[in-house]
């Protein structure tokens, strides 16, 4: 997507440069684009946000299908339960008033925050790049009941909520791929139903929005989660804890008929082995690095099973319905996030012992 910046040879790379502002015009856009967060169909970001509950009155209609700024969700045809709930997300805060110029946070949004907040020669080069008058086009075209190309149903660009000290600025995401880590420092404050979570995106930055009751919503690995055993599965959702809550959303997920959340847990500290040919895409990122989803039986740690792994069978032996038991079911629910440069080479012989102890 972004033009190559790379085409000259080492023999022609001259070796005094201009300021930026005497660049040429085409050449300075240029610049901007290939600084712009990289986008296609196995390039994704991963954005670490706040959940905000959406409260309704319950004693009247439902103010958020009833909004008339709401496009794409057909009450009627929708499987309700009981546990229904909305949420929005918020973004983190900009780091550009730290004195380090450092932030915690490593969100994917941040990436072309600076883009989307320099200059207008920035701003037009970070629209360009995203194709966001494209977007706005096929937004307002007229809706025609047969149309199937219609925005809510592509990987259309959204914004998150921005943090209270950021009104201004426009953190942007794209629901249908990107995936969300979830800040768990406040327990008490996450529903405890995945049918609680639907999660309500706007179109860009406009009024304008719609219902993603699927998503990919994501917790980062504890190895504390490791530190006591797996309760029985009504105390372990007793728990205040992230395990505890993880366990609180994957009930019910037996229930196929009502679209819900899909569910990943990110490790960046275990180790994991490719399997041979296998192309490892999409890519997700964030501002610290590249991801990739592997199989559980994947991860690593000195030359055995990773912590995650051993964590998630033992999960999944207290959640599992022991009635209709298919092993090891809530790792087939569960989608496992590494860090692409935590690959180590694939040792045999420690892979056969590993055979051998299972």
């Amino acid at each position: 997507m972004t033009e190559h910046l790379d085409d000259l040879s080492a023999a022609d790379t001259p070796t005094t440069f201009q300021s930026f502002p005497k660049l040429p015009t085409e050449v300075r856009l240029r610049i901007w684009k290939h600084a712009c967060f990289p986008r296609s169909q196995i390039d994704h970001g991963i954005h670490y946000v706040t959940v905000n509950i959406v409260h309704e009155d319950f004693e009247g209609e439902d103010i958020v299908t009833s909004d008339n700024n709401l496009e794409g969700y057909d009450e009627e045809s929708t499987v309700e339960s009981d546990d229904d709930g909305y949420v929005t997300l918020t973004a983190p805060k900009l780091p550009f008033d730290d004195p380090a110029g450092r932030s915690s946070n490593a969100s994917a949004c941040l990436w072309d925050a600076g883009l989307s907040t320099a200059c207008h020669e920035s701003r037009l080069a970070f629209a360009e790049y995203h194709n966001l008058k494209g977007w706005r086009e096929l937004r307002e075209k007229p809706i025609n009941t047969t149309q199937t190309n219609l925005w809510y149903h592509q990987a259309y660009p959204s914004t998150l909520v921005p943090h209270k000290r950021d009104k201004n600025w426009c953190p942007m995401t794209v629901p249908l791929f990107d995936i969300f880590c979830i800040d768990m420092s406040s327990i008490k404050k996450l529903p405890k139903s995945l049918y609680s979570m639907k999660l309500l995106t706007p179109f860009l930055s406009t009024r304008t929005f719609t219902i993603r009751e699927s998503w990919n919503i994501a917790i980062k690995y504890d190895k504390s989660w490791n530190k006591k055993l797996v309760p029985q599965e009504y105390r372990l959702k007793r728990e205040n804890t992230p395990r505890g809550r993880l366990a609180n959303w994957l009930d019910r997920f037996n229930d196929e008929v009502i679209p819900k959340p899909n569910v990943w847990i990110i490790d960046d500290n275990v180790e994991w082995v490719a399997r041979g040919e296998q192309t490892y895409t999409p890519v997700y990122r964030d501002c610290d690095g590249e991801y990739v989803q592997i199989d559980w039986e994947d991860a690593r740690r000195d030359g055995a099973k990773g912590d995650v792994t051993r964590f998630f069978e033992r999960l999944s032996d207290v959640l599992d319905d022991e009635i209709d038991y298919v092993p090891f079911r809530t790792k087939q629910i569960v989608k496992l996030l590494v860090r692409k440069d935590n690959e180590i080479p694939r040792d045999p012989n420690k892979e056969l012992e590993l055979r051998s102890d299972e």
